[in-house]
């Protein structure tokens, strides 16, 4: 099941908040610390799984640490910066799979949100009948909501959000490479070069690139 349980949107991304107070941005934190500053023992145990699956916790036997997006999430919220978290929000969920599914069944058009609940439900396994599992399924549009990922009309009709070409545009920047490749370049070379960039594309920075091999120039825009 990957939908939080059982807390509302404030309290999930107070517990995101608390691993990063507890030091999981630089070591791998045991799961009562987290939950010391983060100020929800039992709840902070139960949203592991969630936060593991969307890619905010890397889990390594029975300790966590922050992802590098979880890290830059989690330190936006510490600072208050709604826009700057909601930004590095949208750049983790966009790229999960089950909001991609939940958008596409929305491309069917609008619905209201005991429809779309039934609808969340199969996607991420959960049980409505569980009250749990339905508050968590509930959290799950609100966040995807706050994020971007979807829409909310006034009268509480759902719709995917707007797309962006890139999730981890948070400044809307475009980068336009170009590679110029001489006949006698190594592949080998081409290869890691291309690996170089892809890297760079997938900081949470706008990325900088620049690189020098035989035979090859790169070109950033």
């Amino acid at each position: 099941m990957t939908v939080p349980k059982g807390i509302a949107r404030d309290t999930l991304l107070d517990i995101v908040v608390g691993w990063y107070e507890a030091g999981a941005d630089d070591r791998l934190i045991d799961t009562a610390d987290a939950a010391e500053h983060a100020g929800y023992s039992d709840a902070t145990s139960r949203q592991t799984p969630f936060l593991e699956a969307v890619g905010v916790l890397d889990r390594d036997g029975q300790d966590h640490r922050l992802t590098s997006r979880g890290v830059a999430l989690a330190a936006a919220l510490a600072n208050d910066d709604e826009t700057e978290a909601t930004s590095r929000a949208y750049a983790i969920l966009a790229a999960w799979p089950t909001s991609s599914r939940l958008r596409d069944i929305l491309r069917g058009g609008a619905m209201p949100e005991d429809e779309l609940l039934v609808r969340v439900a199969d996607v991420t396994d959960a049980d409505l009948d569980v009250s749990r599992e339905r508050i968590g399924c509930r959290t799950l549009l609100d966040l995807l909501v706050w994020a971007g990922v979807l829409d909310r009309t006034d009268d509480g009709l759902y719709l995917p959000g707007e797309v962006e070409t890139r999730a981890v545009e948070r400044e809307r920047a475009a980068l336009t490479v170009g590679l110029e490749l001489s006949v006698d370049v190594d592949p080998e070379d081409v290869e890691s070069l291309v690996s170089a960039i892809q890297s760079g594309l997938d900081e949470d920075e706008p990325p900088s690139v620049a690189a020098e091999l035989d035979g090859v120039s790169l070109r950033e825009d």
